[in-house]
Parts: C-alpha cells; structure tokens; sequence
C-alpha cells in the first residue's frame, strides 16, 4: 500500500473516550493535529448534522472536508456544499416518531438535518430491540430508506448515500488514490466507510462485524486506536 496521505475518521465512538460518551479525547485531537502538521489531510466522517462536523472540523484545526449525514453532505472550501441523495428521509422520520412515541426520543440536531434523520432511543437497554421494530417497519414500506444503529442513535438514511461513496467522491475530487487513503470507524454503520479505502480500520471496541471487514484492527478502543493510528503514520509504517 502507498504511504497514507489522507485519513477518514468516525466521530462518535472513534475520536470520543469511549462509545459510551460524546466527550473527545484530547489526546486523540493531538494526534490528528500532529499529522495535519505534517501535511497529511484530515476528515471526520460522521451521521451528525453537517454543522456540528463543520465546527468540529474548524475548531479542532482538521484539513479535509466534512462529510455529515451518514455521507449525505460534504463540505469545504474548496469543494462548497455537495449534496449527494436524490429524495430525504423527513417524512420516514415523521412517521417513526408519531408510530414509536416513547420507544424513540426527537434530537435536537433534525432540526438541521436535510437527508439522514437521527432518534434516539427512550430506554437504552432496549437499543437493539427497538432498532430491530423500526427497521422491520421502516424498510419495507419506505424501500428508498434504510436504518441503521450506531449505538448513539438510529439513522433513517436515503438508500442511495452512504459514507464510502461520500469518501469515493472526495477522493476522485481532490486526485487521491484510494491507496493512499485511510479510514477507522467503531460500528457497523462504518463498513461502507472502511471499504471506501486502501486500508481500512476497526478500532478494538468496534462492532464484531466491522472488525471481521477491517484490514486492520487496532487493539485499542475509541479514541487511544486514533492515537496508535497517528503513531503508525509517524512512523512510516503505513
């Protein structure tokens, strides 16, 4: 594989302490600014709303564009907004909240959204229970949209965006190989993201499923696998 000059990385369970908080690791922030430094491009690849990723991006002093809304959105300077489905998922949103009052909670972050909508999840050690209702309800009448669970909420995504084609369309717009690309993420809702890319990261507390896809997996969780990643990059060992 060429030397990596570009990383793609999740927000939520990657650059956080833990998948279990949204605080950031900072020694993670650290990290990717060494690299930044040392010229290597630097995206956060995330299902949030865009401007919560936009100012991440600015604030943590990232390089790369933005990519929100499960892949929904990019945006940068240079880029400006791309805007990739052909239909938002508003109306399945709408219709999920009314049917599944109190299993799914509103987020205050649809309320920026334009494709991708996020809820969360009333009782959390029902997680995986209520995503499983929503999906077996939400796929077979809305078949544009699919639903997916990052363990921080459900997404209703439009069928024909995901996070690796958002990253393929970078990559083509800004002349990387795909060789030269990185990309780590923690769920599921990652694989796309890591497919995308010559190597493709798993963060050792990420989903079994991630992991069997990943053609490396750090043995360190969240935000201490961006760290080793970082150091692997330093070191010229990819």
């Amino acid at each position: 594989m060429a030397r990596v000059r570009i990383i793609f990385t999740d927000l939520d369970g990657t650059l956080t302490e833990s998948r279990r908080t949204y605080r950031l690791s900072l020694e993670a922030v650290e990290a990717l600014r060494r690299l930044v430094a040392r010229g290597v491009m630097v995206s956060i690849v995330s299902s949030n709303a865009l401007p919560v990723v936009v100012g991440l991006h600015r604030y943590l002093g990232l390089n790369g564009p933005a990519i929100a809304e499960t892949g929904a959105l990019v945006y940068s300077e240079e880029l400006g907004l791309i805007e990739l489905p052909e239909r938002s998922a508003r109306e399945v949103y709408v219709d999920v909240l009314s049917r599944f009052k109190g299993l799914v909670l509103d987020t205050w972050q649809n309320r920026f959204r334009l494709y991708d909508y996020a809820l969360r999840v009333g009782d959390a050690s029902r997680g995986g229970e209520v995503y499983k209702l929503v999906k077996e309800y939400v796929e077979p009448r809305y078949p544009w949209v699919r639903v997916g669970y990052s363990k921080y909420a459900i997404h209703l995504t439009p069928r024909d965006v995901d996070k690796g084609r958002a990253v393929r369309l970078v990559l083509g717009r800004l002349g990387f190989n795909p060789e030269e690309a990185a990309a780590v993420g923690d769920s599921e809702m990652d694989v796309d993201l890591i497919q995308a890319v010559g190597l493709g990261i798993a963060t050792g507390d990420a989903d079994e499923e991630l992991k069997s896809r990943a053609s490396l997996v750090i043995d360190e969780p969240a935000g201490r696998a961006i760290v080793r990643l970082a150091k692997l990059v330093e070191e010229g060992k990819i």
